[in-house]
């Protein structure tokens, strides 16, 4: 019953999860979660002007209500005047889901199944996950240079868009997950030339476009796209600390510009269609919080406190020479990469948990992801291999997210003291 692409169907970000919470059990202590942006989780308070307006939206019956499959009216016209551009996009090209998760899904499969998308390396699982199940196979990638802050390959890209007449679009995820890195707007302008002079559309996953460091400017997808087709895909769960909401849209520029993508995109709008429409109450509360007037003070004292525990890992990270490590420029999340990383053991909290990573070291495994189940094993801290980004780089990526200033400086002297006994 099973699909002969079932294979392809990876999501490391949660995996490593059901590993860590056998490790945990086994080794009978609590484990550090640096696996998933959740500040929630991480310990973050929700301010009591965000429950209030949510207990208020609540009490009003359309919060009960249908709305329109593209969305909530209200908040399309806020996304539009605030997030988006009245010069190649109207409220008609504003349309909601559940979760990005679930446009990504949307935008890969509603395209032929030769029609391929090129994906960055290291990316997000979702989208090369997406676009691999689309396909049949394993996705097309362009690599981030770690030797130039993670930026794309601009000869990589054009020459895979030039070689590859099956490449109908381009994916870029900036602020960039898992990097940190935020383009420069030339990078992003010489993309966005390359996809008009080949005929591609352009995705932007742009749902961290809050969440730069102080002094970084990030340039936007409609700021630069000129006549040439486009997705951006935004979301509420970074700039409010509210993941479980579910809640992110896609902003479409320039359909009427080609017939193809036009038909493409309402596709999509039709599928929607069938669904009735994604979840209506945080529609309704979206506008609401992004106006209420602590919203900016909320967001800027998070960045600060996310370009914090930046400074601090980073010059951590900076001393262990074994390793190579990028300041991050936003979002809340820090990639450390482990170059010519050895295959060895560490020290398990116990004999039950050795016995467990040996088994499934048994199996074949990337090295990074042997890494990161010995770094469970004996420090008790979960982070993301970054090969289970697509990565040909190993490393792992952790969160900025810990709230206990005691606990973040703990982790990072554990993961600290792990990668030095390892290569040791």
């Amino acid at each position: 019953m099973l699909r002969a692409d079932s294979g392809l169907l990876s999501y490391p970000i949660r995996e490593v999860v059901e590993i860590g919470k056998e490790i945990e059990k086994l080794g009978k202590f609590s484990m550090i979660w640096e696996n998933i942006g959740d500040p929630v989780t991480a310990g973050e308070e929700i301010p009591e002007w965000m429950t209030t307006i949510v207990r208020d939206v609540a009490a009003s019956s359309d919060a009960f209500a249908y709305t329109d499959s593209r969305g909530d009216v209200v908040a399309r016209q806020y996304v539009l005047d605030h997030f988006s551009s009245h010069k190649v996009c109207t409220i008609d090209d504003i349309l909601f889901f559940n979760g990005l998760g679930e446009a990504i899904n949307k935008i890969m499969n509603y395209l032929p199944k030769e029609a391929r998308v090129l994906v960055p390396s290291p990316t997000y699982p979702s989208h090369a996950t997406a676009e691999s199940m689309h396909a049949g196979c394993s996705y097309i990638s362009y690599a981030l240079d770690p030797t130039n802050n993670w930026e794309p390959d601009l000869d990589e890209i054009r020459n895979k868009v030039r070689y590859n007449d099956h490449i109908v679009a381009i994916l870029v995820i900036n602020p960039n997950n898992p990097t940190g890195s935020v383009y420069t707007r030339e990078t992003l302008e010489a993309i966005v030339q390359i996809a008009k002079e080949h005929d591609c559309f352009l995705i932007f996953d742009e749902i961290y476009h809050h969440m730069t460091f102080n002094g970084v400017d990030n340039t936007l997808l409609y700021e630069i796209i000129g006549d040439v087709p486009g997705i951006s895909m935004k979301g509420i769960s970074k700039d409010i600390p509210w993941p479980g909401s579910r809640c992110g849209w896609i902003e479409v520029y320039n359909a009427e510009k080609d017939d193809n993508f036009a038909a493409y995109i309402k596709v999509i709008l039709l599928s929607k269609m069938l669904e009735v429409c994604s979840t209506t109450f945080p529609q309704k509360v979206l506008p609401l919080l992004y106006e209420h007037n602590e919203f900016k003070g909320l967001l800027q004292s998070r960045i600060s406190k996310y370009t914090k525990r930046a400074n601090e890992a980073f010059a951590f990270f900076k001393q262990i020479p074994y390793i190579h490590i990028n300041k991050p420029k936003g979002i809340f999340y820090l990639v450390v990469e482990l170059p010519n990383l050895p295959r060895t053991t560490l020290d398990a909290k116990n004999k039950a948990t050795r016995l467990y990573i040996n088994q499934l070291e048994e199996q074949p495994l990337v090295a990074d992801f042997q890494f990161s189940y010995e770094l469970m094993g004996s420090e008790g801290v979960c982070v993301v291999p970054l090969t289970g980004f697509g990565s040909t780089v190993t490393g792992f990526r952790m969160t900025l997210l810990q709230e206990d200033d005691a606990v973040f400086t703990e982790t990072l002297e554990k993961i600290g003291r792990a990668i030095n006994a390892y290569y040791a």
